[in-house]
């Protein structure tokens, strides 16, 4: 190239070609990938970079560094604008009106500087460029924090970095070598640009997927309606309780609403899904945290309360019936009452064979007129039935 030694123009095509690269390479990673806000300036920042160093070395003499310098000058404000955007929740050192008028107040200076040739007109471009950097490598310093700070400190340490490039290459005063040192430190800053775009935005993928699932499991188990948990994970749940605790300490009881096929001819399903929410609600407020409590199916609920006996399961059931029935009036419902089945689930007992059991007795609580709480002690072949407990007032 006339006017640029060999080998400074080795040094631009070289600079030039590991930005393409990396410029490339992000380009058709974004193209693959969910686009974030921010990206666009990520890849805008390094293909100005390509141009840059393009011009520069396929310009002679001045006219490639007046037309190279300000594209090298403004990369690390523009990855600054894309990260803004990128952490847009996030409080930020500074605003992105300050980062564009720092732009364009040094894209100025410097143009007008290189309109005179000389040392003090490369001195003020250098200037203009540290200026630059080290306020962009500031900001990403003083930026936000958490799992995202340590791949933008890096990259704003690489932005410190380069901003003494130029100067550096300048103290020869050969006048090819500030562009050089430029394109370097661009070529340099591009790449480590790259791998964190790449870093940040995986690391946002993934915590996305890893919430997605989060959620789509707790949909899983939990009941839609009344957001206790479904048959099938109280099933896991009180299982993994029984396996934990001593054999025989736990209480297992099955109820339903008295008369719910009523409730929702009478009142329609919406007064129906009040009822089950009520009684859900009323449920997980009286459980202690180690307890479990689930959606039976139908309008049937099913507790483990573990550590217990059946007296401490009584007390629970008059519990829960008083808030349903001070609450009834509150939800647009009649006097809901509730009829319980409990059993001291044995030692090596099965849950589905103790449900069984449960079950029996809340039968037993239904032939003996609804509204209170039996309790079936025996083998599910012989079954003995306690003397119901009348719970609350009875449903109209």
């Amino acid at each position: 190239m006339p006017g640029m030694p060999s080998a400074s123009f080795d040094v631009l095509v070289i600079a030039g070609a590991a930005l393409a690269v990396a410029a490339m390479s992000l380009t058709a990673f974004g193209l693959r990938r969910q686009r974030y806000a921010g990206w666009h300036w990520w890849v805008a920042a390094l293909w100005m970079t390509v141009l840059g160093t393009l011009l520069g070395s396929l310009l002679p003499g001045r006219a490639g560094a007046v037309m190279a310098t300000p594209l090298l000058l403004q990369w690390p404000l523009v990855t600054l604008i894309g990260l803004r955007r990128f952490h847009a929740r996030q409080e930020w050192p500074g605003r992105q009106g300050l980062d564009a008028a720092l732009g364009v107040a040094a894209l100025l200076a410097a143009t007008t500087a290189q309109a005179w040739p000389g040392g003090p007109a490369q001195g003020a471009v250098t200037a203009c460029g540290l200026v630059v950097h080290l306020y962009v490598a500031a900001v990403l310093f003083m930026g936000p924090g958490g799992r995202d700070g340590t791949p933008v400190q890096g990259l704003g340490a690489a932005i410190g970095v380069a901003a003494f490039a130029p100067g550096l290459a300048a103290l020869p005063a050969q006048p090819w070598l500030p562009l050089q040192a430029r394109a370097v430190a661009a070529a340099l800053g591009g790449i480590v640009l790259a791998f964190v775009a790449v870093t940040l935005v995986c690391e946002r993928t993934e915590r996305q997927l890893r919430d997605s699932r989060r959620r789509l499991r707790t949909l899983a188990n939990l009941d839609a309606l009344t957001q206790v948990p479904n048959r099938r994970h109280f099933g896991d749940l009180a299982a993994q309780a029984l396996r934990l605790d001593p054999p025989g300490s736990a209480v297992l009881l099955l109820f339903d609403i008295d008369h719910f096929k009523q409730v929702n001819d009478h009142l329609g399903h919406a007064a129906g899904d009040r009822a089950l929410c009520l009684v859900a609600l009323s449920v997980q407020e009286h459980l202690r945290a180690p307890d479990v409590a689930g959606r039976h199916g139908g309008d049937e609920f099913v507790l483990l309360l573990r550590r217990a006996t059946t007296a401490d399961a009584m007390g629970v059931a008059a519990r829960i019936v008083a808030a349903v029935q001070q609450r009834s009036e509150d939800h647009q419902l009649p006097p809901l009452s509730l009829s319980f089945g409990l059993v001291q689930v044995g030692a090596g007992e099965s849950l589905d064979g103790a449900l069984r059991r449960a079950d029996q007795a809340l039968y037993e609580a239904k032939r003996q007129g609804r509204s209170c709480a039996v309790a079936a002690a025996g083998d599910e072949l012989q079954p003995v039935f306690s003397e119901s407990q009348r719970l609350g007032l009875t449903a109209c």
